[in-house]
């Protein structure tokens, strides 16, 4: 028997592309499947809308929304941005489906499971690419020997200098203290390097993770995770400080084994490995006590490896015969990854056999006899179920989420408009319609400071700083205004010079104009 599908409607496309046509959402371990589509033909069947980085000049009728006939979606992977914050708009929309956690549905950028390969799970399980002779190889001598250019203990990967949160000016401050080598179109310092003659084909997510033996100039490029694998530490900085939004910034070291060191959000327990696999720049609160910190690490190759203990280490098992990780056999090297990883990481990540999140997680916490199992009450684990998550909090799990809203709204399970808790505990009086709000979770500019600023645009601060100098002189001082006086004369005087010498000639031109049509 054929279950029975249900249609999401995709009022804007992802990106402007049409990822989402036709997709159907049918691995959740429910009776029924949602299909998606871009055709507003469809607007009438379709119970919920879903809007992508959306145009309030181009939006379905408003007045479905306002009268609880459809239920809007706001679709998001990147920060808030203005746009979004005019609370006339976001009155609109029912759901959310960002990456943030208190969504209506969850799109992290991060994998749940264990049988992906890029599962996050599966991520910090496998050991790191690079050994850590292997990196104080590439301190000493750079990416190969005829490179001869030493790399720096830190790396940070950035496309432009348009942080709102002025990441950049952080960077540059830091750099006055411990080498860095930048790559990218904000303040580099280092050619983006070629990749290695040969390839591993034995991974299936796009890592390169071979040492170049000399420099080609028909090799393509390195990927970001390559380079990255050669770099004790690496910048995982957002462009905004938004609570839980964590990037692909995070991503790249946590996939190849170098040591993040992270600034976003002020929580990162949910992306936390291990009490030793992150480096907080808000525990330090400067680029010179930071810069310390990771110039001992650098230097203690013992203090260094225990940001990376939680890994497991290479062996046959679970590499190939040219020393590679099987990253498309996760099974070689996450046998034992509840014993290493952080309890809570694992209750957010784990999933069982049918796609839904572990429900044995509690019970392995507080039994067993493994160096994380027992030491924890239950009472003590936060709940996943307060979120109301049955699936993993990935986009695969947000779709999941959505489907299962629009089934229950389209067959009255579940009514428009929904309804909010009394905050007064009662229930009967203070009923709240479910609505968004404006996003008040964002912390811009944290970085900046007037003389960062003014550490990196130079030539720009001198110019301004000039005018500001004039302007304060013209304004204060006898002789300033003086001149100030006489220059407004002078320009109030060739202006009305230029004036009359226009009329003259639209004059004469009219004149002549005349003329030639008597003749």
């Amino acid at each position: 028997m054929t279950s029975k599908e249900y249609p999401i409607l995709w009022w804007t496309r992802w990106f402007g592309e049409d990822r989402y046509e036709g997709m159907v959402t049918d691995q959740c371990g429910l009776p029924y499947t949602c299909k998606h589509t871009l055709d507003r033909s469809r607007y009438a069947d379709s119970r919920v809308v879903v809007f992508h980085d959306w145009d309030p000049h181009d939006l379905p009728p408003v007045k479905d929304a306002q009268n609880n006939v459809k239920a809007w979606v706001l679709n998001k992977a990147e920060r808030p941005d203005p746009h979004h914050y005019q609370a006339r708009y976001m009155n609109l929309f029912t759901y959310r489906f960002t990456y943030h956690f208190g969504s209506d549905f969850i799109g992290s950028y991060f994998k749940a499971g264990r049988d992906l390969p890029d599962g996050l799970i599966n991520l910090v399980s496998r050991p790191a690419f690079k050994s850590l002779a292997q990196k104080n190889q590439y301190r000493q001598h750079g990416f190969h020997p005829q490179d001869n250019r030493p790399l720096a203990p830190v790396a940070w990967i950035a496309s432009n200098c348009e942080a709102t949160n002025g990441r950049h000016f952080m960077v540059q401050q830091l750099q006055k203290y411990i080498p860095v080598d930048i790559y990218g179109h904000c303040i580099p310092s280092r050619a983006w390097p070629k990749q290695a003659s040969t390839s591993n084909n034995n991974n299936n997510i796009n890592i390169n993770i071979n040492t170049p033996d000399s420099e080609d100039d028909s090799a393509k490029e390195m990927s970001d995770e390559e380079l990255v694998s050669h770099y004790k530490f690496y910048l995982a900085l957002e462009n905004t400080n938004c609570e839980d939004y964590i990037t692909e910034k995070l991503w790249r070291p946590l996939a190849v084994g170098s040591v993040p060191i992270v600034d976003g959000p002020k929580d990162y327990s949910r992306l936390q490995p291990a009490a030793k696999s992150l480096i907080v720049y808000d525990d330090f609160g400067s680029p010179q006590a930071l810069a310390a910190f990771l110039r001992r690490l650098d230097q203690d190759d013992g203090a260094y490896e225990e940001y990376l203990s939680y890994r497991a280490k290479k062996n046959a098992a679970n590499t190939d015969s040219n020393g590679h990780v099987r990253i498309s056999e996760p099974e070689t090297f996450n046998q034992d990854y509840k014993d290493r990883l952080l309890p809570w990481f694992v209750d957010n990540w784990d999933l069982d056999t049918t796609g839904s999140l572990n429900k044995t997680t509690t019970e392995w916490l507080t039994h067993g006899t493994g160096p994380n199992r027992g030491k924890v009450r239950a009472s003590d684990v936060p709940s996943r179920e307060k979120y109301g998550m049955q699936w993993g909090p990935d986009y695969h799990g947000g779709m999941c989420a959505l489907c299962r809203e629009v089934h229950d709204l389209t067959e009255g399970i579940k009514k428009l408009p929904l309804t909010l808790p009394p905050t007064d505990g009662s229930h009967t009086t203070g009923m709240k319609i479910k609505r968004l709000g404006v996003d008040k979770t964002c912390r811009f500019h944290k970085f900046y400071y007037p003389t960062w600023i003014v550490a990196f645009y130079p030539y720009a601060s001198l110019i301004l700083f000039v005018l500001l100098t004039a302007l304060v002189w013209l304004i204060t001082t006898r002789m300033g205004r003086l001149v100030a006086r006489h220059g407004v004369h002078r320009v109030w005087a060739m202006s009305t010079r230029a004036l009359v010498a226009m009329r003259i000639m639209k004059s004469t031109g009219h004149d002549h104009q005349y003329f030639e049509l008597s003749v």
